[in-house]
Protein backbone atom coordinates (compact mmCIF):
# COMPACT_ATOMS: atom_id res chain seq x y z
CA UNK A 1 0.00 0.00 0.00
CA UNK A 2 1.98 3.23 -0.72
CA UNK A 3 2.44 6.08 1.53
CA UNK A 4 0.10 8.42 0.79
CA UNK A 5 -2.71 5.60 1.50
CA UNK A 6 -1.22 5.08 5.16
CA UNK A 7 -1.36 8.97 5.56
CA UNK A 8 -5.00 9.22 4.35
CA UNK A 9 -6.19 6.36 6.72
CA UNK A 10 -4.52 8.38 9.45
CA UNK A 11 -6.43 11.20 8.80
CA UNK A 12 -9.59 9.34 8.63
CA UNK A 13 -8.79 7.65 11.57
CA UNK A 14 -8.12 10.83 13.48
CA UNK A 15 -11.27 12.29 12.18
CA UNK A 16 -13.20 9.78 12.76
CA UNK A 17 -12.39 9.32 16.55
CA UNK A 18 -12.98 13.05 17.16
CA UNK A 19 -16.51 12.87 15.09
CA UNK A 20 -17.69 9.53 16.75
CA UNK A 21 -16.51 11.88 20.25
CA UNK A 22 -18.61 14.57 19.23
CA UNK A 23 -21.47 12.76 18.32
CA UNK A 24 -21.90 11.01 21.13
CA UNK A 25 -21.30 13.92 23.23
CA UNK A 26 -24.11 15.73 21.35
CA UNK A 27 -26.09 13.26 22.86
CA UNK A 28 -25.28 13.17 25.97
CA UNK A 29 -25.97 16.76 25.85
CA UNK A 30 -29.78 16.49 24.50
CA UNK A 31 -30.39 13.56 26.86
CA UNK A 32 -29.19 15.97 30.07
CA UNK A 33 -32.63 17.67 29.13
CA UNK A 34 -34.52 14.52 30.22
CA UNK A 35 -33.91 14.49 33.43
CA UNK A 36 -36.37 13.18 36.98
CA UNK A 37 -38.55 11.65 33.68
CA UNK A 38 -42.17 10.32 36.16
CA UNK A 39 -41.72 6.62 34.97
CA UNK A 40 -38.00 6.40 35.25
CA UNK A 41 -37.02 7.59 38.39
CA UNK A 42 -33.94 6.25 38.45
CA UNK A 43 -32.55 7.42 35.49
CA UNK A 44 -32.13 4.03 33.82
CA UNK A 45 -33.26 4.11 30.19
CA UNK A 46 -34.57 7.42 29.13
CA UNK A 47 -31.46 9.41 28.78
CA UNK A 48 -29.65 6.41 27.09
CA UNK A 49 -32.10 6.21 25.33
CA UNK A 50 -32.57 9.75 24.03
CA UNK A 51 -28.17 9.68 23.96
CA UNK A 52 -28.64 6.98 21.50
CA UNK A 53 -31.29 8.18 19.75
CA UNK A 54 -29.66 11.12 18.87
CA UNK A 55 -26.01 9.32 18.03
CA UNK A 56 -28.14 7.63 15.14
CA UNK A 57 -29.51 10.09 13.82
CA UNK A 58 -26.49 12.34 13.34
CA UNK A 59 -24.34 9.13 12.54
CA UNK A 60 -26.95 9.00 9.75
CA UNK A 61 -27.21 12.70 8.54
CA UNK A 62 -23.17 12.42 7.84
CA UNK A 63 -23.88 9.10 6.26
CA UNK A 64 -26.62 10.63 3.98
CA UNK A 65 -24.14 13.55 3.29
CA UNK A 66 -21.39 10.99 2.53
CA UNK A 67 -23.45 9.28 0.18
CA UNK A 68 -24.82 12.76 -1.66
CA UNK A 69 -22.07 14.77 -1.35
CA UNK A 70 -19.01 12.48 -1.98
CA UNK A 71 -21.20 9.45 -4.01
CA UNK A 72 -19.65 6.79 -1.15
CA UNK A 73 -21.96 4.06 -0.84
CA UNK A 74 -22.17 0.65 0.40
CA UNK A 75 -22.92 1.45 4.01
CA UNK A 76 -25.27 -1.83 4.40
CA UNK A 77 -28.13 -0.14 5.84
CA UNK A 78 -30.39 -1.98 4.24
CA UNK A 79 -32.02 -5.69 5.93
CA UNK A 80 -31.31 -8.32 3.76
CA UNK A 81 -31.32 -11.77 4.59
CA UNK A 82 -28.38 -13.72 5.18
CA UNK A 83 -27.41 -17.40 5.66
CA UNK A 84 -23.34 -16.70 6.80
CA UNK A 85 -25.03 -13.34 8.64
CA UNK A 86 -27.67 -16.02 10.32
CA UNK A 87 -25.23 -18.49 11.09
CA UNK A 88 -22.42 -15.76 12.67
CA UNK A 89 -25.34 -14.43 14.75
CA UNK A 90 -26.81 -17.12 16.45
CA UNK A 91 -23.00 -18.89 17.06
CA UNK A 92 -22.25 -15.55 18.58
CA UNK A 93 -25.13 -15.38 20.89
CA UNK A 94 -24.63 -18.73 22.09
CA UNK A 95 -21.24 -18.23 22.59
CA UNK A 96 -21.86 -15.27 24.43
CA UNK A 97 -24.78 -16.80 26.46
CA UNK A 98 -21.72 -19.64 27.90
CA UNK A 99 -19.20 -16.75 28.79
CA UNK A 100 -21.65 -15.09 30.64
CA UNK A 101 -22.94 -18.64 32.24
CA UNK A 102 -19.06 -18.75 32.90
CA UNK A 103 -18.61 -15.55 34.21
CA UNK A 104 -21.46 -16.00 36.80
CA UNK A 105 -20.69 -19.72 38.19
CA UNK A 106 -17.12 -18.15 38.24
CA UNK A 107 -18.36 -14.84 40.38
CA UNK A 108 -21.00 -16.48 42.59
CA UNK A 109 -18.18 -18.82 43.78
CA UNK A 110 -15.93 -16.30 44.69
CA UNK A 111 -18.39 -13.57 45.04
CA UNK A 112 -16.87 -10.71 42.86
CA UNK A 113 -19.86 -10.33 40.86
CA UNK A 114 -21.01 -6.49 40.39
CA UNK A 115 -25.00 -6.42 40.52
CA UNK A 116 -27.22 -3.81 40.17
CA UNK A 117 -27.88 -1.19 43.23
CA UNK A 118 -31.47 -0.20 42.00
CA UNK A 119 -34.24 -1.89 42.90
CA UNK A 120 -35.43 -4.39 40.31
CA UNK A 121 -39.09 -3.07 39.60
CA UNK A 122 -40.87 -3.75 36.70
CA UNK A 123 -40.68 -1.10 35.11
CA UNK A 124 -37.21 -0.64 35.75
CA UNK A 125 -36.12 -4.32 34.25
CA UNK A 126 -38.33 -3.71 30.74
CA UNK A 127 -36.72 -0.22 30.75
CA UNK A 128 -33.40 -1.28 30.59
CA UNK A 129 -33.46 -4.28 28.52
CA UNK A 130 -36.05 -2.55 26.33
CA UNK A 131 -33.42 0.17 26.11
CA UNK A 132 -30.46 -2.45 25.60
CA UNK A 133 -32.34 -4.54 22.74
CA UNK A 134 -33.69 -1.81 20.61
CA UNK A 135 -31.22 1.44 21.14
CA UNK A 136 -27.90 0.18 21.45
CA UNK A 137 -27.47 -2.08 18.82
CA UNK A 138 -28.48 0.06 16.14
CA UNK A 139 -26.96 3.61 17.33
CA UNK A 140 -23.44 1.85 17.78
CA UNK A 141 -23.47 0.11 15.29
CA UNK A 142 -23.90 2.61 13.05
CA UNK A 143 -21.90 5.02 14.50
CA UNK A 144 -19.27 2.42 14.74
CA UNK A 145 -19.25 -0.15 12.28
CA UNK A 146 -20.75 1.03 8.99
CA UNK A 147 -19.63 4.15 8.93
CA UNK A 148 -15.85 4.00 9.79
CA UNK A 149 -15.60 0.06 8.04
CA UNK A 150 -16.91 1.98 4.76
CA UNK A 151 -15.22 4.99 5.21
CA UNK A 152 -11.83 2.78 6.03
CA UNK A 153 -12.20 0.72 2.60
CA UNK A 154 -12.91 4.04 0.54
CA UNK A 155 -9.71 5.33 1.30
CA UNK A 156 -7.99 1.71 0.71
CA UNK A 157 -9.91 1.55 -2.99
CA UNK A 158 -8.96 -2.08 -2.85
CA UNK A 159 -11.18 -4.83 -2.62
CA UNK A 160 -8.76 -7.37 -0.76
CA UNK A 161 -8.94 -9.68 2.24
CA UNK A 162 -5.58 -7.65 3.88
CA UNK A 163 -7.72 -4.27 3.50
CA UNK A 164 -11.08 -5.46 4.75
CA UNK A 165 -9.44 -7.15 7.80
CA UNK A 166 -7.18 -3.49 8.38
CA UNK A 167 -10.70 -1.42 8.35
CA UNK A 168 -12.44 -4.42 10.82
CA UNK A 169 -9.34 -3.70 13.18
CA UNK A 170 -9.28 0.39 12.54
CA UNK A 171 -13.01 0.46 13.29
CA UNK A 172 -12.64 -2.12 16.74
CA UNK A 173 -10.03 0.06 18.15
CA UNK A 174 -12.17 3.06 17.81
CA UNK A 175 -15.13 1.26 19.00
CA UNK A 176 -12.61 0.76 22.27
CA UNK A 177 -11.38 3.88 22.31
CA UNK A 178 -15.07 5.02 22.34
CA UNK A 179 -15.36 3.28 26.12
CA UNK A 180 -12.67 5.85 27.49
CA UNK A 181 -14.13 8.51 28.96
CA UNK A 182 -12.13 11.01 28.22
CA UNK A 183 -13.37 14.05 29.68
CA UNK A 184 -13.02 12.75 33.38
CA UNK A 185 -9.52 10.62 32.29
CA UNK A 186 -11.24 7.65 33.58
CA UNK A 187 -11.25 4.07 31.98
CA UNK A 188 -11.70 0.51 32.93
CA UNK A 189 -9.10 -1.92 30.60
CA UNK A 190 -11.19 -4.80 30.42
CA UNK A 191 -13.86 -3.24 29.35
CA UNK A 192 -11.74 -1.24 26.61
CA UNK A 193 -10.40 -4.62 25.14
CA UNK A 194 -13.96 -6.45 25.75
CA UNK A 195 -15.55 -3.81 23.22
CA UNK A 196 -12.27 -3.87 20.91
CA UNK A 197 -12.63 -7.75 20.78
CA UNK A 198 -16.57 -8.05 20.03
CA UNK A 199 -15.67 -4.92 17.82
CA UNK A 200 -13.83 -7.73 15.75
CA UNK A 201 -16.55 -10.04 15.74
CA UNK A 202 -18.79 -7.60 14.86
CA UNK A 203 -17.19 -6.21 11.89
CA UNK A 204 -16.22 -9.60 10.67
CA UNK A 205 -20.18 -10.13 10.13
CA UNK A 206 -20.63 -7.22 8.75
CA UNK A 207 -18.35 -7.18 5.79
CA UNK A 208 -19.31 -11.40 5.89
CA UNK A 209 -23.05 -10.62 5.57
CA UNK A 210 -23.10 -7.24 3.58
CA UNK A 211 -25.82 -5.80 6.13
CA UNK A 212 -25.00 -3.94 9.42
CA UNK A 213 -28.30 -5.54 10.86
CA UNK A 214 -26.68 -9.04 11.60
CA UNK A 215 -24.16 -6.70 13.59
CA UNK A 216 -26.64 -4.62 15.49
CA UNK A 217 -28.27 -7.92 16.57
CA UNK A 218 -25.61 -9.31 18.08
CA UNK A 219 -24.96 -5.98 19.80
CA UNK A 220 -28.29 -5.24 21.26
CA UNK A 221 -28.01 -9.53 22.24
CA UNK A 222 -25.07 -9.42 23.97
CA UNK A 223 -25.80 -6.10 26.46
CA UNK A 224 -29.06 -8.12 26.64
CA UNK A 225 -27.44 -11.49 27.94
CA UNK A 226 -25.24 -9.62 29.73
CA UNK A 227 -27.85 -7.04 31.75
CA UNK A 228 -30.77 -9.35 32.22
CA UNK A 229 -28.62 -12.66 33.17
CA UNK A 230 -27.23 -9.83 36.19
CA UNK A 231 -30.77 -9.65 36.94
CA UNK A 232 -31.31 -13.28 36.91
CA UNK A 233 -28.46 -13.34 38.73
CA UNK A 234 -29.77 -11.05 42.05
CA UNK A 235 -32.98 -12.66 41.91
CA UNK A 236 -31.68 -16.02 42.56
CA UNK A 237 -29.50 -14.59 44.93
CA UNK A 238 -31.74 -12.74 47.27
CA UNK A 239 -33.84 -16.15 47.06
CA UNK A 240 -30.55 -18.16 48.73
Amino acid sequence: MKGSKWIALAIIATLLFFLQLAISGIGSYVAGFFVAVPFDRDGLFVQRSVHHLVQMSLALIVIFGLYRGRNIKGFKLAPRYDRTGVKCTLTFCGAILLYYLAVFAVGHSSRTIQTFTYELTGLNIAGTLGFQLFFSGPSEEILFRSLPIVLFLHILNEDCRLHRNLAIVLAAVLFGLAHINFFNCTMQLFQVCYAFVLGLAYGYVFIKSNSVIYPMIMHSMSNVISVGGTYLYMLFASGE
